[in-house]
């Protein structure tokens, strides 16, 4: 049966679960990952052009209707406006200092999840050009004028990106989520700088709506930026709160929390307000609730990491969800390094480490600086042991595929 948009947006939501869940590796999921993604471009771009061969669920007699549809299936086609949108949003260093950067640009970056850079290039120029087309006839849809300037991001076009969205905010001033996008154009064209109008379009669009993710983790940048760990930990933490999960963007905002919380020297957000473990607990966690060990590089994979790539060191579940409850970064010049991860490097405060039971600790290079695991990164991975171990090796000795 031939594929249509809504059968391989199911199919790849159902890849994403298999993915999160640990039943399929990076390497069998963007294998099987990118020729969906290129199936869901090719029917998004035949909707604009009824007489290329568009399937029955795209196309449309009317020419004004098949524009409309046209852009009712690519703000749902998740292969690029997630993509784009959370590519744009940069982590509190890689904002602001430079290629430091907890997490770097995701979507793209989420490699994991859309990876647009699976889709050709041209497609998204092509993307471009039908959207810009149809702009011309219709330059009242604001809508339009934000997925145009999501695709210029993603084709790294940065002033065809801040004239796009400017477009769509003077159509929609009292847009949340339009005054985000706009924050984070004027941002990346004043050299990732969030100082001044950018903050200013962030405050507004936090008045509008306080739980706009974009907004939150933009503002916790910010403030991380300008050396306020505690109000970026809450911006980041208000952000994990609002949003799903299994979002790559809630998952990196996880991780800056961390590191605001770690650079500022804070306390677990929850540490102060949990109800204290029981002594049955407290047996079962050990003294502070917390595991501690030392981190090495295989030397048959010193050659293959440089001394300022990123290192991340983490504990997850044993058993599971697979995102880390604790987590801290360092770099290759700091191994071997001997590390303890508690409350304090919580992800969430929702959920400790000092109540985990059994935990896997881990340590992972990463080139690129993503939260995210990426092929071609080393790993090493402690077998489950019990919280409250103080003595655990990790060695990383394996290649992510």
């Amino acid at each position: 049966m031939t594929d249509t948009v809504q059968s391989l947006r199911e199919q790849l939501r159902k890849l994403r679960e298999q993915h999160a869940s640990g039943a399929i590796g990076n390497a069998k999921y963007a294998e099987k990952r990118t020729p969906l993604e290129r199936k869901l471009a090719d029917l998004v771009l035949d909707a604009a052009d009824p007489g290329a061969g568009a399937s029955s669920d795209v196309a449309s007699s009317a020419p004004a209707r098949a524009s409309g549809r046209f852009l009712a299936l690519l703000a749902g086609a998740a292969v690029l406006i997630a993509a784009a949108g959370y590519m744009w949003t940069r982590s509190p260093t890689d904002m602001g200092q430079a290629e430091q950067g907890f997490g770097a640009q995701a979507e793209g970056a989420q490699a994991s999840a859309s990876a647009p850079h699976s889709l050709d290039s041209e497609q998204f120029k092509v993307m471009a050009e039908r959207l810009a087309a149809h702009l011309k006839e219709q330059p009242d849809d604001a809508a339009g004028w934000v997925m145009l300037a999501r695709v210029y991001m993603t084709l790294g076009r940065t002033d065809d990106t801040l004239d796009a969205i400017s477009h769509a905010a003077k159509l929609k001033p009292d847009d949340a989520a339009v005054l985000a996008d706009f924050a984070d154009a004027l941002a990346m064209k004043n050299g990732r700088n969030l100082d001044g109008d950018p903050t200013r379009l962030i405050e507004r669009a936090l008045k509008i709506d306080p739980d706009n993710l974009k907004a939150l983790t933009l503002a916790g940048t910010a403030a991380f930026n300008r050396g306020d760990f505690a109000k970026a930990a809450e911006y980041f933490d208000r952000a994990v709160k609002v949003g799903p999960p299994d979002n790559p963007i809630v998952q990196q905002a996880q991780g800056a929390a961390a590191e605001s919380r770690e650079r500022g020297k804070l306390p677990a957000a929850a540490a102060t307000s949990a109800t204290p473990p029981s002594a049955s607990t407290s047996a079962s966690v050990g003294a502070g609730g917390a595991v501690a060990g030392t981190v090495t590089l295989a030397p048959a994979l010193a050659g293959r990491a440089a001394p300022d790539d990123t290192v991340f060191i983490f504990a997850r579940a044993a058993e599971g969800s697979r995102v880390p409850i604790a987590i801290v970064r360092k770099q290759v010049k700091d191994l071997p390094f001997t590390f303890r991860l508690d409350d304090s490097l919580a992800m969430s405060p929702a959920n400790l480490i000092s109540t985990a039971g059994r935990v896997v600790v881990g340590a992972r290079v990463s080139k690129s600086g993503q939260a995210m695991p990426q092929p071609g990164d080393l790993e090493g991975l402690s077998p489950p042991i019990a919280v409250g171990s103080g003595s655990v090796a990790v060695v990383i000795a394996n290649e992510v595929k």
